[in-house]
């Protein structure tokens, strides 16, 4: 049935699907703006707008897809940008940006300490647009906003994200256009920390990495090249294993990855997919402790070490002033073996 036809059956769409904008009442989330998006097909998910436009908690098909962290929806105000200090507002989520000047391990650099992951996921939106319409035969749900990293006498960066769904569809696109607004060149580093969970996660989940070269992020993770390829069960002793990826990629430089479930012939999972030319590298952490499972899969333009290390390899991206790149991650979730076989082509193709 056309979807405009279905209007014949509905009193509103939000019989089927929608938005809903609120704000969060209690503990450390009080004050978060947030919405929450229905595509009416089974994919239901959060957008903090308060968290940078990061994606909260999300479900398809019935099945928790996202790690969720202790510390749950945290307000920015409680943000700590020393050291590790990140992680104590570290929600989970199915998607945490990590940047926009740091990304990875807690350094100095030019005299200046860069807490781990950087500032981004920690500052509010200023929204923008929260609408819905049909345009066509498509009932179109999309969220924008602009996010500022700034100092004075210092960066000046600006990110206008827009995160956008069609309703029935299964699919989140979102589109991040990242500007240097200084007179004065400036460093970049991004990473999207896209947070698997249970149940979706699980010992029995598969992947399909389109792998051209993979190395170790550290020496214990080079000893143990093979765990990349199965999440462990829980364990109280569990180990960090984190590696870096190089993908195969089309003539255009568009690569991706997939990873899903098979249950009684049921194939339920998610395909990711982005272009290499501001985001060559695909980490890949997993830490399987219980309590705390969780495997991330994260396209990024760096080794991840932060931001110190990336000068010394020579590999620091640097925008300069009013110099404006684009990433776009194209996130489709299906639930039959049909589209996990046409899914799993696509990036075999490569």
């Amino acid at each position: 049935m056309p979807h405009r036809e279905m209007m014949d059956y509905l009193g509103d769409i939000s019989q089927i699907g929608g938005m809903k904008r609120y704000q969060m009442l209690e503990g450390k989330a009080k004050g978060v703006e947030a919405v929450d998006v229905d595509d009416g097909h089974g994919l239901r998910f959060t957008i903090l707008i308060d968290r940078g436009m990061d994606l909260g908690k999300l479900v398809y098909r019935d099945w928790g897809f996202t790690f969720q962290a202790a510390a749950g929806v945290t307000a920015p105000q409680y943000y700590n940008e020393r050291g590790e200090e990140w992680l104590q507002s570290f929600g989970g989520g199915f998607l945490t940006t990590c940047g926009l000047t740091q990304a990875g391990d807690p350094c100095v650099f030019k005299g200046q300490p860069y807490g781990l992951h950087g500032q981004v996921s920690n500052l509010p939106a200023r929204l923008e647009r929260c609408e819905s319409d049909w345009q066509g035969e498509d009932y179109v749900m999309e969220v924008a906003g602009r996010v500022f990293q700034t100092r004075h006498q210092g960066v000046q960066l600006s990110v206008r994200r827009s995160v956008r769904t069609v309703l029935l569809s299964g699919r989140i696109q979102i589109e991040d256009r990242i500007r240097n607004q200084s007179s004065d060149r400036s460093p970049l580093m991004l990473l999207y920390h896209m947070n698997f969970g249970y149940p979706f996660l699980n010992p029995d989940t598969r992947m399909y990495i389109p792998v051209r070269h993979t190395q170790g992020w550290d020496e214990f993770s080079e000893q143990h090249m093979e765990q990349q390829k199965k999440m462990p069960a829980p364990s109280a002793r569990a180990a960090h294993y984190t590696y870096l990826h190089e993908l195969r990629a089309d003539s255009e430089g568009n690569t991706g990855y997939l990873i899903w479930n098979e249950k009684d012939g049921q194939y339920t999972g998610v395909q990711v997919r982005y272009n290499q030319a501001n985001l060559p590298y695909l980490g890949q952490w997993m830490y399987p402790k219980k309590r705390d499972y969780i495997m991330a899969l994260e396209p990024c333009n760096n080794h991840i070490k932060g931001i110190a290390p990336e000068e010394k390899y020579g590999t620091l991206r640097w925008l300069e002033p009013q110099e404006e790149v684009t990433c776009r991650l194209d996130i489709r979730f299906f639930s039959t073996r049909e589209e996990w076989k046409k899914r799993k082509a696509e990036l075999e193709a490569l």
